[in-house]
C-alpha cells in the first residue's frame, strides 16, 4: 500500500469513496490519466484511491471535484 497504511477502521470508507469516484470518472467517459491530468495529481493517485488504498488530502479532493465538474459536496455524496 506504498508508504501510508490505510488504518482498519477506514477501509470501508476509503472503498465506498474510491467506487464513488470511479463511477463519476466512469460517467464522464474519463480514463484514470485524464481525470489525474486535469486534477493535476499522478495517475497513481486516482488508481490508489479509485482502489480504496488512498485516504487523499482535502486539498486533493477539492481539484478532483474541480476536475470532474462538481463540487466537493457532491463529491462526498457516495
Amino acid at each position: 500500500m506504498g508508504k501510508h497504511k490505510v488504518k482498519s477502521r477506514n477501509v470501508k470508507k476509503l472503498k465506498a469513496f474510491g467506487a464513488y469516484v470511479r463511477k463519476l470518472r466512469l460517467e464522464r467517459n474519463l480514463s484514470q490519466e485524464r481525470l489525474a491530468d486535469l486534477a493535476g495529481v499522478s495517475e497513481n493517485t486516482i488508481v490508489t484511491l479509485e482502489s480504496g488504498k488512498l485516504n487523499t488530502t482535502v486539498a486533493t479532493s477539492f481539484d478532483i471535484a474541480k476536475a470532474l465538474d462538481i463540487s466537493v459536496a457532491e463529491l462526498f455524496g457516495f
